[in-house]
C-alpha cells in the first residue's frame, strides 16, 4: 500500500496528464480548422500518448490498493494567434510536465518509495 502523500500526488500527475491530453486535443481542433493538417495530426496524436500516460499511472495507483482519484479538469485554452503560439506553448506545457515527473520521483525516492520510484522511471526516460 503507498503512503498517503505518495497517492495524492500520483493522484496529482493523473489529473495532470488528463489535461495535458485535453490541451493538446484541443490544440489539434484548432490547427485543423485553420489548415495546418500535419500539426493537428501531431498534436492528436499527442494528446493520445498523453492519455496513455495518464492510464498508466491510473492502473498504478489502483494495482497498488490505493483509490484513484479524477479531479475537475480545466477547459484548455481553445484560442491561438497562430501556429508558432501553439508550439510555444506546447514546449512551455512539456517542461511543465518534466518538472512535475522529476518532482514526483524525487518524493518517491526521498520517502523510499521504490516500487513507485522504480515504475516512475519510465516516465523519467521518455
Amino acid at each position: 500500500m503507498l503512503a498517503k502523500t505518495m497517492v495524492e500526488k500520483l493522484n496529482e500527475q493523473i489529473n495532470l496528464e488528463f489535461y495535458s491530453s485535453n490541451l493538446y486535443l484541443q490544440m489539434s481542433a484548432w490547427c485543423e480548422n485553420h489548415g495546418f493538417e500535419g500539426a493537428a495530426l501531431m498534436l492528436h496524436k499527442h494528446a493520445g500518448e498523453e492519455m496513455l500516460h495518464m492510464n498508466r499511472l491510473f492502473t498504478y495507483v489502483s494495482e497498488t490498493g490505493a483509490l484513484p482519484l479524477l479531479g475537475a479538469i480545466e477547459a484548455p485554452p481553445h484560442e491561438f494567434i497562430s501556429l508558432k503560439e501553439i508550439f510555444e506553448a506546447t514546449y512551455k506545457h512539456e517542461c511543465l510536465i518534466t518538472r512535475a515527473i522529476n518532482a514526483l520521483t524525487h518524493v518517491a525516492f526521498s520517502t523510499q518509495d521504490y516500487s513507485t520510484f522504480n515504475f516512475l522511471q519510465w516516465y523519467v526516460a521518455e
